[in-house]
């Protein structure tokens, strides 16, 4: 089969590899579409290391093509969405339902091999654990290649509590920065303001749901803020991209007792030296989220599912996987949105 390998960092090629071989308790999937995330792109840049020559992708969808002895839960031929964290099930975390912080977690893509690949091997842990999710007839693979993705938008946009009323203030127009969009619209906010220098971007923006854009290239983000929202000013700030310089000026911008999210994660100079008086005496929440559980994965399902979140909508690009590193290259030069890898198997 055709894959696209981690070979070190910075190094990825796309080339032939064994068919993995159906194990007692394991199922084989064949895989119908991935999806390219930031995570996947600093592993590109040389930014995060994965496991030495792990088959890359933890954004996917297919289906059963072959079933291991003694798999009950799962049939051949049915239609899968896959949530990428394999947790223990055991440790304190998951026993919570954190099973994105568990101990021992490992992801698919990342810590073993993942979904850019003509076929995915599902381990026995991700099945016991209830990691597959059956696709209703109405979400395509291609939707459901995005459900990891919705999923961590979800997380974040909870641990924000954004809700009605809320002014929201988005920095970055990708794909994650759009979602926040969407979530945020779906939520009740009343202004959604999304920063980007991306004009492209901007506009997408407004086609999903902001209510104002702004270019920092052309404007300051506080005066364009205040002359958008006025006093009301913005009390919900989330910061998509791994930018920290951006992190000190939303600590001047948001509201006393607001809340401000870092989604993005960054590299070693992902570093930043803030006001902790402007926290205190405003009384701020600087906050976090990384990754997503398993019932974040399904309630975007519920909603993709349910036709009150179309994804189609940040898809622009899709590629056979042999183009991979074409694919690549254009996602990370910012001139596409979601993109995915097609394998061409019949």
């Amino acid at each position: 089969m055709m894959a696209v390998v981690f070979q070190g960092q910075g190094k990825i090629s796309v080339e032939q590899a064994p068919i993995p071989q159906v194990r007692e308790g394991t199922v084989l999937m064949k895989v119908k579409a991935a999806a390219i995330c930031a995570t996947d792109l600093r592993i590109f840049r040389g930014e995060k290391n994965a496991k030495q020559n792990v088959v890359l992708g933890h954004e996917f969808a297919g289906v059963v093509a072959e079933i291991g002895e003694g798999v009950k839960e799962i049939g051949l031929g049915e239609r899968l969405g896959f949530y990428p964290v394999i947790a223990d099930g055991r440790c304190d975390y998951c026993v919570r339902g954190f099973r994105n912080r568990c101990v021992n977690r490992k992801t698919a893509g990342i810590d073993l091999d993942g979904g850019f690949a003509e076929y995915f091997l599902i381990p026995e842990d991700a099945i016991r654990l209830g990691n597959c999710t059956r696709l209703p007839d109405n979400v395509s693979y291609e939707e459901a290649a995005l459900l990891e993705p919705i999923s961590t938008v979800i997380n974040s946009v909870e641990k924000l509590e954004i809700g009605y009323g809320d002014n929201v203030l988005i920095v970055g127009a990708g794909p994650m920065g759009l979602l926040h969009v969407m979530l945020s619209r779906l939520r009740g906010a009343a202004n959604i303001i999304v920063s980007d220098p991306v004009d492209e971007r901007l506009v997408k923006a407004k086609e999903l749901g902001a209510t104002e854009t702004i270019n920092p290239r052309t404007q300051k983000l506080s005066e364009a803020i205040d002359a958008q929202v006025g006093e009301a000013g913005v009390n919900k700030a989330v910061l998509t991209v791994g930018v920290p310089d951006v992190v000190e000026q939303l600590l001047e911008i948001v509201q006393p007792q607001g809340k401000i999210s870092l989604f993005a994660g960054g590299g070693q100079t992902y570093r930043s030296s803030v006001d902790l008086n402007r926290i205190h005496y405003k009384e701020l929440t600087l906050t976090a989220t990384q990754n997503a559980t398993l019932e974040h994965f399904k309630k975007g399902l519920r909603m993709v599912a349910g036709g009150s979140l179309d994804v189609n909508k940040l898809i622009t690009h899709r590629f056979p996987l042999e183009n991979a590193i074409e694919a690549f290259s254009l996602r990370d030069e910012l001139k596409a949105l979601k993109v995915l890898l097609i394998p061409q198997t019949p």
